[in-house]
């Protein structure tokens, strides 16, 4: 995310929530973006993250959305994507990490990484709270947020 959009009042506060919810939840990695693939806000807490992960999350996820989309329709037209959870095995076949990708808000995700310690139960439900705050942060945004861009 470039600097001049660091000001933003909502950016500024989406930020805190994420450093407010690490102090809480062992995770790696929290990222607050558009359907389109633009950075609201995030935050990494895992030193051998690699650099522009946040880029990657949001290629990744755009990707995710769009399969669960499609499937959610074939099987119900009337559902709509709500969140999609992906595992990584270790070497061993043991769970390593985990991605929780969320639907937040009108286009805006959020994707969270953490560590197999960190119990899934744990992270959904403060996922489930830090979503709600978000959407309401970004309720109160006057701006629509690339409403012209979702499909």
């Amino acid at each position: 995310m470039s600097e001049q959009y660091e000001d933003i009042p909502p950016v500024n506060q989406i930020r805190s929530l994420l450093t407010e919810f690490e102090m809480r939840v062992p995770v790696w990695g929290l990222t607050v973006f558009t359907v389109d693939g633009y950075i609201l806000a995030h935050r990494l807490f895992y030193e051998d993250m690699p650099e522009n992960m946040e880029m990657a999350i949001s290629s990744m996820s755009a990707g995710l959305i769009t399969i669960s989309e499609d499937f959610i329709r074939l099987v119900n037209q009337q559902s709509s994507f709500r969140q999609v959870l992906v595992d990584a095995d270790d070497e061993n076949g043991l769970v390593n990490f985990s991605i929780l990708l969320k639907n937040v808000a009108d286009n805006v995700m959020l994707a969270c990484i953490f560590p197999n310690k960190a119990q899934l139960g744990l992270v959904s439900f403060e996922i489930e709270n830090l979503s709600d705050q978000i959407n309401e942060i970004v309720s109160l945004w006057d701006v629509k947020l690339h409403d012209e861009t979702v499909t």
